[in-house]
């Protein structure tokens, strides 16, 4: 994993924790605006594997 990749699953992870936006922002010293949309890419990627995902088992099965 990149060190960009690592950075936004952690403000990932830490945001589903409870941590908010501002907060995030502060610490990984980014706007709240951009931690939104880092945090929107890492889960629309995950959605999008576990799609890939579910549909070849499917197909496989």
């Amino acid at each position: 994993m990149t060190c960009k990749a690592a950075r936004n699953a952690e403000l990932e992870r830490l945001h589903s924790e409870g941590a908010s936006y501002a907060a995030l922002g502060r610490q990984f010293n980014l706007s709240a605006a951009r931690v939104t949309q880092l945090i929107a890419r890492v889960r629309r990627m995950r959605k999008t594997m576990a799609l890939r995902l579910d549909a070849l088992l499917r197909h496989t099965t």
